[in-house]
């Protein structure tokens, strides 16, 4: 190694320095970038791939160098550290296919982390009383001290920080590509691309005024990376919460045209169900006792009985007390649907939706029919709107954040029904409420009188 580097040396002359420097900050970028690209799809041949991209990066620092070194001025230093950067992106793009928007993401953090860790590190040198410029050492001043421990520790602190900073900011999830999110993973980008460009140039240059600028020029360039790397959090938080609303209002437009199919199939059904009670009365004297009995449980079954004021309400109720029947289980309902005039007809279908759903299927898994049971009551209190639900359940729910955890092996699209009931809640100022007792699941949905449900139910009473 020695002997290459002499090589090396001898081969570049008086830009050696400056080669090195770029090369060593161009590598130092890129690990920190691959620390975040596990779960990045690879580009095909990827191992000659990263080749041709170190060969480009040895390359095109050693042209800066040349620039670096002729031209001594703070512009061209940081054009100089603006192309290593460019390169770095350049090679992401060249070694991994994704969406640009998440690409630009991986590259922020990346490059966010080697901001923080490369002057967190001398930083510490600093509040020890050691010069940074003159050894990587913690313990020894000056570069004769200077042993392999200190070469070790070196490079095990800056992987420790790189491993750490990856583990607790990197993508879980792909972000989505809403314009406002797009945007801003944009205009982060190049907001961290020109400020540690420019950070890098001018803290080398002001550095060395007082031991004062020293602290407070290293302090805030880590403060700078560490705020990076919460704000790209923060856009993949609100990229989360933007696809789970896009989900919940496919969801809810699946939910409408469900809706309007099942209103004109239950106004056939109770059209048909009249006309064969008609048919039924004249016949009964031609059919036995067990016939009639028979007939009539099976237009019962079908023909629809709840009134609630609600006729999107009733529909809802009508087809899941249908379906309660069907499975044996014994559905109670009381509910004034007068008052929900200040939800659309399809929230209301999602909402009295979800809430028999999820309490029919813990409830089919019950094996005592005693225990087959829904309870469900919607009612005005002194404080707004109450809708309450209970059951019995079997087995173990945990709650997280609140809600159930779903325990179906595919979480994507799975626990979304109770996510769409507290967000229906919340859009009126409401709370979803969920609580656990021995067996027994209660749910209770808020909402109290404000303008929003009130004006709305005002207007929904004017003739």
């Amino acid at each position: 190694m020695t002997v290459i580097l002499s090589v090396l040396s001898t081969a570049l002359g008086t830009y050696t320095f400056q080669f090195f420097s770029l090369l060593f900050t161009f590598l130092q970028c890129a690990v920190c970038i691959v620390f975040f690209t596990p779960g990045l799809p690879r580009r095909e041949f990827f191992l000659p791939r990263v080749l041709i991209a170190l060969l480009e990066g040895m390359a095109l620092c050693y042209l800066l160098s040349i620039l670096y070194t002729e031209v001594e001025t703070l512009l061209v230093r940081v054009l100089c550290y603006l192309a290593v950067t460019l390169l770095n992106f350049g090679a992401l793009l060249f070694c991994w296919k994704d969406a640009l928007s998440d690409l630009l993401l991986t590259f922020c953090c990346g490059m966010a982390t080697y901001q923080l860790t490369g002057k967190l590190y001398p930083l510490i040198q600093n509040l020890l009383g050691i010069n940074d410029k003159e050894t990587i050492s913690f313990f020894h001043a000056g570069s004769g001290g200077m042993t392999n421990w200190d070469w070790l520790l070196f490079f095990v602190f800056h992987l420790g920080m790189y491993l750490l900073l990856s583990f607790l900011f990197r993508p879980k999830n792909h972000l989505s590509h809403g314009r406002y999110v797009s945007w801003g993973v944009g205009g982060i980008s190049v907001f961290t691309v020109l400020t540690i460009n420019v950070l890098i140039c001018v803290s080398r240059v002001y550095e060395q005024e007082s031991w004062v600028l020293n602290i407070v020029v290293k302090v805030f360039c880590v403060a700078f990376g560490l705020a990076v790397l919460f704000i790209c959090s923060g856009l993949l938080s609100l990229s989360e919460k933007d696809q789970q609303l896009e989900v919940l209002h496919h969801l809810w437009r699946q939910d409408k045209i469900q809706f309007e199919s099942i209103r004109d199939n239950m106004d056939v059904i109770n059209m048909k169900c009249h006309d064969l009670k008609h048919i039924l009365d004249k016949i009964e004297g031609k059919l036995t006792s067990e016939e009639i009995s028979s007939l009539r449980e099976a237009i019962q079954f079908y023909d629809a009985n709840i009134k609630t004021g609600n006729e999107v309400l009733d529909v809802v109720l009508c087809e899941k007390a249908m379906t309660c029947q069907k499975n044996g289980i014994t559905f109670s309902c009381l509910a004034d649907g007068t008052k929900l005039t200040f939800l659309t007809p399809v929230q209301t279908y999602t909402l009295f939706g979800n809430i028999i759903d999820n309490a029919i299927e813990a409830v089919k898994q019950l094996s005592s029919p005693e225990d087959k049971i829904i309870s469900l009551i919607c009612r005005e209190t002194s404080q707004g709107l109450e809708i309450e639900e209970s059951n019995y359940f079997s087995g173990e729910l945990q709650l997280a954040g609140g809600l159930p955890v779903t325990v179906k092996e595919d979480r994507s699209h799975h626990g979304l029904g109770t996510k769409s009931i507290r967000y229906i809640a919340e859009q009126y100022g409401g709370a979803l409420d969920i609580h656990i007792l021995d067996n027994m699941f209660f749910l209770k949905v808020r909402f109290p009188f404000n303008s929003r449900t009130s004006c709305r139910s005002e207007r929904a009473a004017r003739p």
